[in-house]
């Protein structure tokens, strides 16, 4: 009985791994969903970034979700002089992976900076990097989670063959 729970648990660790990775993908997806409705926002209808920031917000799910609400509650009350400043707060306390901090910290430096323009600009840079980051993982995806599964099941055997 205990080889077996060994196992189990054994997989089941590689199991979650592989779910992380379906999720950090997942992540990616949403925040590039955003980006695209950050520049619709900016560049047709204009919207102020406190406002694009709560639509962003309703738009998404999750982490991403939050993260985006956060902004909007800490732009509105605006203590901190710079996008770039309220970015790296929330950034902080997100979940979202280290490539993706990264891309969206170069996007709060070029919001609420420069002319509309610019940051048109940076929001599409932003876009290119996360699709970028997308897929490359999507490209590694099936072979990772596979890996994970299978390291999982191997060192469950290997331990109970030990423990035998």
């Amino acid at each position: 009985m205990g080889i077996l729970m060994v196992l189990l648990g054994a997989a089941g660790t590689g199991g979650s791994m592989a779910l992380g990775v379906y999720r950090s993908n997942v992540l990616l997806r949403q925040l590039l969903a955003a980006m695209e409705l950050l520049h619709s926002e900016l560049s047709f209808r204009r919207t102020p970034l406190p406002e694009a920031m709560e639509a962003l917000a309703h738009a998404s799910q999750g982490a991403v979700a939050a993260f985006f609400q956060a902004m909007a509650r800490d732009l509105a009350l605006r203590q901190e002089r710079s996008v770039a400043v309220i970015m790296r707060k929330n950034l902080m306390r997100s979940s979202f992976t280290p490539q993706a901090r990264r891309i969206l910290q170069q996007l709060g430096n070029g919001l609420g900076q420069y002319d509309l323009d610019s940051q048109l600009r940076a929001v599409a840079l932003a876009e290119k990097r996360l699709q970028e980051r997308l897929d490359e993982a999507r490209a590694q995806q099936a072979g990772r989670i596979r890996s994970y599964c299978t390291l999982g099941v191997c060192a469950g055997l290997a331990i109970a063959i030990l423990a035998w």
